[in-house]
This record gives structure tokens, C-alpha cells and sequence, in this order.
């Protein structure tokens, strides 16, 4: 007799928790869809931004071991065509990169051209502007990349998209 109260027991308790698990369920999907978006988003972000790198990685390389840009820098039309080559093959074989938009540059950040003299003191890239003991001038360039990342969903307005950029600086004498 107690066998058969304790089985009426237990299926009697079994039936109140018959819908728990659906209602769980329905409570939590939303928070788990997002989280797998938000996941796939910054999946899909950082494989764009290492493509950026590596491809201005790339155009830097071109540049430094181009005759052209070594010698003329940016100002050698074969230098800024060889470059232009580089990043339509580029673009071509790699669509995360399709819509990037490259800057090959001698200058950093508002000063005059890019370059260092031999012992660390800023010049004006010309060998007279460097201490009498060593007059080498020490030459840069450098490639930026960037390109509007949209996410797959708008995350309640956060944000709508916004820029990924890759950027190398390369010596080039």
C-alpha cells in the first residue's frame, strides 16, 4: 500500500513541473541568441581587423623593398602605382577587405616628414638637420587601412557601425 501511495506521489509532483523547462527555456533563448550574435559579431570583427594588418603588413613590405619607393618615396609615380597594384590584388583575393580604403603616408601625426636621425633626434628629413657626427636620416612609412565594420544586429541602437583600421610603419632607408 505504501508502494502505491508513493507512486501516486511522485506522478502526482511530476505533473506540476510538466511545463518548467519549456518556460526556462523561453525565459533564456533570447539572452543565448544574443550572446551567440554578439560572439559571431566580434568573431567576424577581429578576422576583418587582422586582414587589415596583414595587408598593410604586406604593402609596407612592397614598399621597402620597392627600388621605386626607396629611392623616390611616395613621391615616385611607379612607387605610388606599384602600391596601388599591390592593394587591388589584394582587395581581389580577400573579400574582408573588399571596401577598405588605403593610405600610404611619409607623414605621422601633423609634423613634418616622417623620419629620425641616427641618434633619436627628430629631423626634418634631411642629413643637414642631424647631429654633425652622424648623418644619416632615418626614413618611415607608413600604411593605413580602414573600413566600415557593420555589425549583423543593431544591439538596440548602441552602435550602427563604425571603423576597423589597420596601420604598419616601416623603415624604409
Amino acid at each position: 500500500m505504501l508502494k502505491q501511495l508513493s507512486g501516486k506521489w511522485r506522478a502526482h509532483r511530476g505533473e506540476q513541473d510538466a511545463g518548467a523547462a519549456a518556460v526556462e527555456l523561453a525565459f533564456m533563448m533570447p539572452v543565448v541568441v544574443l550572446l551567440a550574435l554578439g560572439a559571431a559579431d566580434y568573431g567576424t570583427l577581429m578576422g576583418s581587423a587582422a586582414s587589415l594588418e596583414s595587408a598593410t603588413r604586406s604593402v609596407a613590405e612592397y614598399a621597402r623593398n620597392s627600388p621605386a619607393c626607396v629611392a623616390g618615396g611616395l613621391a615616385d609615380s611607379n612607387c605610388i602605382s606599384g602600391i596601388n597594384t599591390l592593394v587591388s590584388t589584394l582587395k581581389s583575393n580577400n573579400t574582408a577587405i573588399a571596401s577598405a580604403t588605403f593610405t600610404p603616408s611619409t607623414t605621422q601625426a601633423n609634423a613634418a616628414n616622417y623620419c629620425t636621425c641616427t641618434d633619436g633626434s627628430s629631423a626634418a628629413c634631411s642629413a643637414t638637420s642631424c647631429a654633425l657626427t652622424d648623418t644619416r636620416v632615418l626614413q618611415y612609412i607608413q600604411i593605413t587601412a580602414t573600413q566600415t565594420y557593420t555589425p549583423l544586429v543593431s544591439y538596440a541602437g548602441f552602435f550602427s557601425s563604425f571603423a576597423a583600421t589597420g596601420q604598419t610603419t616601416i623603415r624604409i632607408q
